[in-house]
């Protein structure tokens, strides 16, 4: 979109209902120029997947197999046996 808007009086800026609900990241750069683009949040308490490559490569694999069915049956802890026994190797 190439358009000339203007900024109300309460600092706000329409950008179109295409756009509308969707969470943007607005940076001000040096030479005063605006450069507006659209995010997704992450909640700080799940940041930590993201930084660990490792722990987010795991989580994919495993949706990945979830998606394909390949799924093991889990432990019964309600019963009275011990549920050690039934795990996999």
């Amino acid at each position: 979109m190439n358009a000339a808007k203007k900024i109300d009086s309460k600092g706000r800026l329409l950008l179109g209902e295409d756009l509308a609900g969707t969470t943007v990241l607005v940076e001000k750069r040096a030479n005063g120029e605006y450069v507006i683009k659209p995010a997704v949040v992450i909640p700080a308490s799940e940041k930590w997947l993201f930084d660990n490559k490792e722990a987010l490569s795991s989580v994919m694999t495993g949706l990945k197999q979830a998606s394909e069915g390949k799924v093991v049956k889990s432990p019964s802890f309600t019963k009275k046996k011990s549920w050690k026994s039934e795990l996999e190797d």
